[in-house]
């Protein structure tokens, strides 16, 4: 009986030392504010302001859903933080983003934000067709390439 007592404050502990700072990073991570604090991620969150969805959180569309939702966000975060403080970008990042964020909410199923118009008719279709939202919706959330744009017109001039 001793023995599962104290298994059970041992782990009782880890969870609230590894817990507790883990909802702290994610609470602040998942803040808009926080997307704005590098430099790469800046043009972004200025045209997000611009932009019809700058009443959404950015974690409503560049999160995934599920029970590890949470988790897959902190690890991607971690990384991203790493490659801004080592100043190491040999390889390209990328904001994943969820069509089955943009459905959910334009089908009134999730609602982040009570104004969401609802999908056309004709979309369900086109997503059946294998069409992501971005393919005709690129810039809705933000601009997206910001800075990449320019280095390929660059290249190509």
């Amino acid at each position: 009986m001793k023995f599962r007592y104290k298994t059970l404050i041992i782990v009782g502990l880890f969870l609230l030392v590894v817990y507790i700072p883990y909802r702290f990073t994610y609470a602040w991570y998942a803040d808009p504010s926080a997307c704005s604090k590098c430099h790469e991620s800046e043009p972004y969150t200025t045209s997000w302001r611009k932009s019809p969805h700058k009443d959404i959180n950015c974690m409503a569309c560049h999160e995934t859903r599920g029970p590890f939702h949470r988790f897959d966000t902190t690890i991607r975060g971690i990384r991203d933080v790493g490659i801004h403080i080592r100043g190491d970008y040999s390889f390209l990042t990328k904001s994943v983003y969820y069509d089955s964020n943009c459905i959910n909410c334009h089908l009134g199923v999730f609602k982040p934000e009570t104004k969401a118009p609802l999908m056309p008719d004709n979309h369900a279709k086109i997503i059946k067709n294998g069409q992501g939202c971005n393919n005709c919706h690129r810039d809705t959330g933000h601009k997206n390439g910001l800075g990449i744009d320019a280095a390929f017109e660059a290249l190509s001039s």
